[in-house]
């Protein structure tokens, strides 16, 4: 998927609850027919991964360690950051965030600039207008 084609949508970033700034964000939100195919996909390794490479029996279990652990974070993944950019609410300084991933409620980032930990608050699609 390229990133351009997601739009931006507006996003607020908090500094201990009270400075705010505004920034734009991409999103995509996740549906569970998603998260299901990925849980799948994940389990499908857990399956067919010790059968091509046939582990010791600690590979094995380390394998079905690391699939259950994916499946169960893909499971929990209802909102993806792509991107997001704007001022620190501190000190002021323009960024592009590096923290993007799977998104947490709230969304912790880090200021490159002054280090502090802001928090990111973006609406669901299902509350923008």
């Amino acid at each position: 998927m390229e990133l351009a084609r997601i739009p931006e949508v507006p996003a607020r970033l908090v500094f201990m609850g009270g400075q705010s700034s505004t920034a734009q964000a991409r999103v995509i939100e996740r549906s569970a027919a998603w998260r299901r195919s990925q849980v799948m996909k994940d389990l499908l390794i857990l399956l067919l991964l010790p059968v091509a490479i046939i582990p010791p029996h600690v590979w094995g279990l380390i394998v079905l360690g690391i699939a259950f652990v994916r499946a169960f974070n893909h499971n929990r993944e209802y909102r993806t950051l792509l991107s997001l950019r704007g001022p620190c609410p501190k000190c002021g300084t323009e960024q592009e965030f590096s923290d993007v991933g799977r998104m947490a409620s709230p969304h912790k980032v880090t200021c490159a600039n002054c280090k502090w930990d802001l928090y990111l608050e973006v609406a669901r699609a299902s509350q923008a207008t």
